[in-house]
């Protein structure tokens, strides 16, 4: 047919009325969760007409109004790495220059090399970074993800609505959340000796260590409840619900990609692209990012207390903390192979992988956002092996 769309008029119901499509249902997917779905209204306008059912392969202007969301993703997200890296020198040079003056009024002719002295101070054996990290990125984390909803009509209380989500489910989560640290953080450190015995050296991004209360509370805040909430909020919020308009299995998938590069090297990758998907899969069955933000909670709860127990020296602390750990993490394989057995993860349809991936490959603002945190990787890959 040489129509964009068609439509059934002789199908109607056995008392004799045509049969509406459902704007939460399009595509007839039962593995899919509905309550989570978005309109599907805002993409295609005529699928509240009676009788009316889409193609297989979707039309000009229904590609063309998927592949805006996508592109709205990519630019918002764009928009963010170039703010965030901008906002993080400007801050920077201003705090240098605030030290700078401050030391030059306190003792007069500063040493000749005052400024490799400052550079090392700010970056390694002060707070500052920490603060500096918490600042810029959850402030870019809120401002994008509020942005981004409002631009795509994404009510924000809609993201935290939280349906069948029991104490019970919740802990579950949280273990497999942990058993997939847990295995990541091997394959990781395989990977790593890998590359290194070829001579490569993989760039990982750690928070500075401190030893001071007020490190140590920094880091916390930052690392356990200001970039879980706001990351979230950002991935599982504003991309994962934009992403998953006319396909979630794709959505899933593709928001658990993006986070992962968006770490920019290789040992988080895993790790955010394993956990996003689990975190992908609670938001849309549970309709909310509730349990997401609960689960990474705890899964940088965790990674911080290892490694404040082992700045202080707190062994005892390193073996409770060990302790309860691994004994998650067994609860974790458990429930991982219940929700394996018993769950389903949303299976796109013939129709809706047409509206997946291929759409987003030719969707320019995606496509660069994405080149811009992998080429920030392999950057950092390429100074830290000093081939560059």
């Amino acid at each position: 047919m040489s129509s964009e769309y068609f439509y059934i008029v002789n199908d109607r119901t056995p008392t004799g009325t045509h049969t509406l499509p459902d704007p939460q249902n399009p595509f007839d997917n039962p593995s899919e969760f509905h309550s989570y779905q978005c309109d599907y209204g805002a993409i295609v306008p005529e699928i509240r007409t009676e009788g009316f059912r889409l193609p297989h392969l979707p039309g000009k202007s229904e590609r063309s109004r998927i592949r805006r969301y996508y592109n709205i993703v990519g630019g918002f997200l764009a928009g963010h790495f170039v703010i965030a890296n901008v906002a993080a020198v400007v801050l920077m040079l201003g705090i240098e220059a605030l030290i700078t003056v401050v030391d030059r009024a306190a003792v007069g002719d500063l040493p000749y090399n005052y400024d490799t002295l400052l550079a090392d101070y700010v970056e390694q054996g002060s707070t500052i970074m920490t603060a500096l990290s918490a600042l810029v990125y959850g402030l870019c984390n809120l401002l994008v993800a509020i942005l981004g909803c409002s631009a795509t009509r994404i009510p924000l209380p809609n993201l935290f609505r939280t349906k069948d989500l029991t104490p019970m489910r919740m802990f579950g989560y949280i273990c497999v959340a942990l058993l997939l640290q847990s295995a990541t953080g091997l394959a990781a450190t395989w990977l790593t000796d890998l590359f290194e015995s070829a001579g490569i050296t993989l760039y990982e991004a750690d928070l500075p260590s401190t030893t001071t209360a007020r490190g140590t509370v920094l880091m916390l805040v930052y690392s356990v409840i200001v970039a879980p909430i706001t990351e979230e909020l950002l991935m599982r919020g504003f991309v994962l619900k934009n992403l998953s308009r006319s396909n979630q299995h794709f959505g899933i998938i593709m928001t658990a990609f993006i986070f992962g590069i968006w770490h920019e090297n290789v040992a988080q990758f895993l790790l955010a692209f394993v956990a996003g998907c689990l975190f992908g899969y609670m938001a849309v069955k549970h309709d909310s990012l509730v349990p997401c933000i609960i689960c990474h909670m705890v899964v940088n709860l965790f990674a911080e207390l290892f490694g404040i127990f082992e700045d202080y020296g707190l062994e005892i602390g390193t073996k409770i903390s060990e302790f309860v750990y691994f004994g998650m993490v067994i609860f974790g394989i458990v429930w991982l192979i219940r929700l394996l057995l018993t769950e389903r993860f949303p299976r796109a349809t013939v129709a809706q992988q047409e509206r997946g991936i291929r759409i987003s490959l030719s969707s320019p603002v995606l496509l660069l956002m994405l080149v811009c945190h992998i080429g920030a990787a392999v950057l950092f890959i390429l100074q830290a092996s000093s081939i560059i």
